[in-house]
């Protein structure tokens, strides 16, 4: 079933005659499973050929339902909780953005709000297929297999079981993943010829990465891997908010390039890094530089270790449209990385909505076998 049902979903509107050439299987067999998925409501039949000059039964057309199955992803975005439903395809039919619930709240506060707006937006919509799984991405540290979350930043919030609390509260297969990682996943989808190899370098608050190595997103033994920001630079002593010293991210983050934009400028520091290359100043393009530099040194260890065939930079707005940061990130992981591991690599922009993308291809990957799709990075 589901080399028949990817092919409609790749290739879009086929005949029965089309799927069994393109298949390889036999046409009984073919039919056998087009039934089935007819009966499931899953495809649906899209119209019929015109006759063919040398007469004969023109073919019918299938293609996939638009709503026949109905996915939820939710992402903690900016202080906003953003959703999306998507078809079986990954394809957004409709979409909601609330504010988040205040931090001092209970994280069951926190979880509810997600499941409420969830289904808030699923009842709102008309006609829709049944809601057959959802994905949440969260920052922090997740166990994907068991579903416990832990916010280091939050006190309190450790050992969370939002796996199993949002399964209860949806009524569906529900993935978590950390939000770096759905990023990662997210670009992958549009970039699906790095699916062996890549990894992401994230700037936010924090210095975030992931990596998929052989086609398979790396979790680490307690969900934590990735913590790039938090590995030291020697030479460098700036106490982070983790404890220790000197770490990657106190140098990186947007909270010391914003700081550090004030301190130079003497200005309010603008939202992303492109605003910050328009000013034109010259301290702050060093201090672009500076820090575009350093990020680039850490992004050359996992180059070294993982041998990816591509790093990506960025994945939010703060990111997008960046030059100057960009080009010197590239230039120092390229300078930093071993020859032969460098010589194999690109080095690319992350869009900005690649997590909540990566959160849509999670979903899709909890549906039933045969309705997963063909790219599947968290098995």
């Amino acid at each position: 079933m589901a080399t028949i049902f990817g092919l409609l979903r790749e290739h879009g509107a086929l005949t029965r005659a089309d799927l069994t050439r393109t298949s390889g299987l036999a046409r009984p067999t073919v039919i056998a499973i087009v039934n089935r998925l007819l009966a499931e409501g899953v495809i649906l039949e899209a119209g019929k050929l015109p006759a063919s000059s040398a007469g004969g039964r023109p073919g019918s057309l299938l293609q996939v339902r638009p709503k026949g199955r109905v996915v939820a992803a939710a992402r903690l975005h900016d202080g906003r909780i953003e959703t999306v439903l998507a078809d079986v395809a990954g394809s957004a039919i409709a979409s909601s953005t609330e504010p988040r619930t205040p931090p001092s709240a209970h994280w069951r506060v926190f979880l509810e709000s997600i499941a409420r707006q969830v289904l808030g937006l699923y009842s709102a919509l008309p006609n829709p297929g049944p809601l057959a799984a959802a994905a949440v991405s969260l920052p922090g540290s997740i166990e994907r297999t068991s579903g416990m979350w832990t916010l280091q930043r939050q006190p309190g919030w450790r050992d969370i079981p939002a796996g199993d609390f949002l399964r209860a509260a949806l009524g569906v297969p529900t993935g978590i993943i950390n939000s770096v990682a759905a990023g990662l996943i997210g670009q992958i989808s549009r970039q699906p010829q790095y699916a062996g190899s890549a990894t992401l370098v994230y700037i936010g608050k924090g210095v975030g990465s992931a990596a998929i190595v052989n086609g398979r997103l790396l979790d680490g033994a307690s969900g934590s891997a990735g913590e790039l920001g938090h590995c030291q630079l020697p030479g460098l002593d700036t106490k982070c908010a983790c404890g220790g010293r000197g770490c990657l991210e106190t140098v990186t983050a947007t909270p010391y390039l914003r700081r550090e934009y004030r301190r130079r400028t003497g200005r309010q520091a603008p939202g992303t890094l492109a605003k910050m290359e328009a000013a034109g100043h010259a301290d702050v393009d060093e201090m672009l530089d500076q820090a575009a530099g350093r990020l680039g040194l850490g992004a050359s260890w996992m180059v070294n270790i993982v041998n990816p065939g591509a790093v990506f930079l960025g994945g939010n707005e703060f990111t997008e449209g960046s030059v100057r940061f960009f080009d010197s990130f590239a230039a120092s992981v390229y300078r930093h990385a071993l020859a032969p591991n460098a010589e194999t690599l690109r080095v690319l922009p992350a869009a900005a909505d690649a997590s909540l993308r990566g959160t849509v291809q999670v979903a899709c990957e909890m549906l039933p076998e045969a309705l997963k799709p063909t790219l599947a990075l968290v098995r």
